[in-house]
């Protein structure tokens, strides 16, 4: 007999409601912390309030769901489904991931499987998407598990507009941001196995921009993966980089928009350059 199975995923993925809905994926919804007050992402907190405290430098960081507030959503998914399929954020960026691998290991063994994941922001969606087809197909969870964590990659690159978020987050001191910007200094980050480290330092945003698209465009065959441009209520911009990206790639680029928990960190007007390697089943 088909089991029923539910996919999983939590807010770092830059989905919202009413698209899960769509898409029939469930959402974990994660806290954000302002001002030492904390709220829950997509319940007591939105986008426009994350933008409203980005523009008035509150410091915002973000935070964990507690291990009780994941087993109560498994236990609620599976009243209605044989077992969950849960793809969290990325293991370098949060303790999520291997606290819901032991935790599944523990009490949830056969019921709920937990990708050891390497993902964030919306590929995550890309992959679930991708889960879906394949238990469509009679792969099994834990089949479809191995492939993504064998053959799943993403690689992005993160252009923050400016240094202000991730100093009152405390990821730089006031003192590198103060240097920075009187240098006007852009950094580019790339996401990389998961992890998140700078790849370079450059004097312009045009620059960033150009060499951002290099950076993941070089030494692939673009057909080889999806393609996405990401932005932090930086719309026009996106729109014009989306078309020199496409050019770069002769590939379609999906556009979407960081949402609270990942604009959290990264700070109003960001751009995210991304691919996402797409698995043969």
């Amino acid at each position: 007999m088909e089991k029923k199975v539910a996919l999983l995923c939590d807010s770092s993925a830059d989905i919202s409601e009413e698209e899960a809905r769509e898409l029939g994926i469930y959402v974990l919804r994660m806290p954000v912390i302002v001002d030492g007050k904390e709220y829950l992402e997509g319940v007591s907190i939105f986008d426009e309030d994350i933008l409203a405290a980005l523009r008035a430098q509150k410091k915002i960081t973000t935070t964990q769901p507690s291990i009780g507030e994941i087993a109560r959503k498994w236990d609620e998914l599976l009243k209605d489904h044989d077992q969950v399929f849960y793809l969290p954020l990325s293991r370098e960026l949060s303790g999520t991931c291997a606290s819901s691998i032991n935790l599944a290991k523990e009490q949830y063994a056969g019921k709920v499987i937990v990708v050891d994941s390497t993902f964030v922001c919306y590929p995550v969606i890309y992959m679930l998407k991708a889960a879906r087809d394949m238990l469509e197909k009679g792969y099994t969870c834990e089949q479809v598990k191995e492939k993504i964590e064998k053959e799943g990659d993403l690689y992005a690159i993160l252009i923050p507009e400016n240094l202000t978020t991730l100093k009152n987050g405390g990821r730089i001191s006031p003192a590198a941001a103060a240097l920075a910007g009187m240098l006007k200094i852009h950094p580019l980050l790339k996401v990389e196995r998961g992890g998140i480290d700078v790849q370079d330092k450059v004097r312009t945003a045009q620059r960033a921009y150009k060499i951002g698209i290099d950076c993941v465009t070089r030494d692939i065959d673009p057909q080889d993966y999806d393609w996405m441009i990401i932005h932090a209520d930086n719309e026009q911009l996106c729109d014009e980089l989306r078309t020199q990206l496409q050019e770069a790639t002769g590939r379609p680029v999906d556009k979407r928009v960081f949402r609270s928990v990942i604009m959290s960190h990264t700070g109003e007007g960001t751009i995210g350059f991304g691919r996402i390697r797409r698995l043969h089943y």
